[in-house]
């Protein structure tokens, strides 16, 4: 990965953090104003947004590097945490001294819709760095008229899924949406959202689908528990007093039983689908209307 001119003018101390702040630390950095995005099909999937340091020392305020699960691709060993997927840095195994990525998305502070983002390709396009995407085994939906079968996969190819949709093109006419909650901005989730009978996720071990849920603890963010990439959006079936149990906030009414038909996919796991060719998702502000907010560590 190439380095770039990501940041300027007088040191700072920025905050970064998975969203479950299992991982918290401080880095003094230049003002970042501008980030790598790289279209490797690692990076891509992650909606990683870049920024380089060199000899950046960071202040681990709490958990340590071991907190986090470590997944390796060419020369980059990535970090995410194992609870809520977060991506947060990647290190550069065969580099001279200390040279980390960090993932601004999981940095605090940052609007990352505003931020200056600089393609990067990792001198491997996505579709033409020798990674085949893995095949989808597991059951298929059901076929409907005028849709058209996608299937993706995390990027170990332990976790796959399989979608029923109208053609993912200029013509597709349902909702997409990038949203600026605390998860969201995090993951880089690129969201459709399809009724359930349209959806297969499916892993041949259980075990590698890792489940995250916070607040309301109605949904499930899905992820591959071996690369960390995120995969669904699934409703939890919870009864009242696992909810309680797990100290849930009252949801808004009507909002559960929304959400028991959907499960919503990040579009970013699928190879053959084109984001440029599509209508532009809607950008949402869960950030500002999500109630009680995100609290950052």
């Amino acid at each position: 990965m190439a380095s770039s001119t990501t940041t300027e003018g007088e040191l700072r101390t920025y905050r970064g953090n998975c969203h479950c702040a299992a991982f918290v630390y401080d880095a003094q950095l230049r003002e970042i104003k501008t980030a790598l995005e790289c279209s490797c099909s690692i990076c891509y999937k992650k909606g990683y947004l870049w920024v380089l340091t060199e000899s950046v020392k960071l202040d681990v305020v709490k958990g340590t590097y071991d907190t986090l699960s470590q997944y390796t691709v060419g020369s980059l060993v990535h970090r995410f945490c194992p609870k809520c997927a977060t991506p947060v840095m990647a290190e550069f195994a065969e580099a001279d001294g200390e040279k980390l990525a960090l993932n601004v998305r999981a940095i605090q502070g940052i609007d990352v819709w505003e931020l200056e983002k600089q393609p990067h390709d990792c001198g491997a396009p996505r579709g033409k760095d020798d990674v085949v995407p893995p095949e989808h085994k597991g059951p298929l939906p059901d076929a409907i008229d005028g849709h058209k079968l996608y299937t993706g996969s995390c990027h170990c190819g332990a976790v796959t899924l399989a979608f029923m949709s109208k053609p993912l093109d200029e013509t597709f006419d349902e909702r997409t949406v990038e949203c600026n909650c605390s998860i969201c901005v995090r993951n880089g989730y690129r969201w459709a959202y399809p009724s359930k009978e349209q959806v297969v996720l499916f892993a041949s071990d259980p075990s590698k689908i890792g489940r995250y849920s916070f607040s309301r603890h109605v949904l499930n963010k899905t992820f591959c528990t071996v690369c960390g990439v995120c995969m669904t959006n699934e409703y939890a079936h919870r009864t009242e007093d696992e909810l309680k149990a797990l100290g849930a906030l009252p949801n808004p009414e009507g909002f559960a039983d929304s959400m028991k038909t959907r499960h919503a996919v990040n579009l970013r796991v699928f190879p053959d689908v084109d984001f440029a060719k599509m209508p532009p998702p809607k950008l949402g502000n869960g950030a500002g209307i999500v109630k009680p907010p995100y609290v950052n560590p």
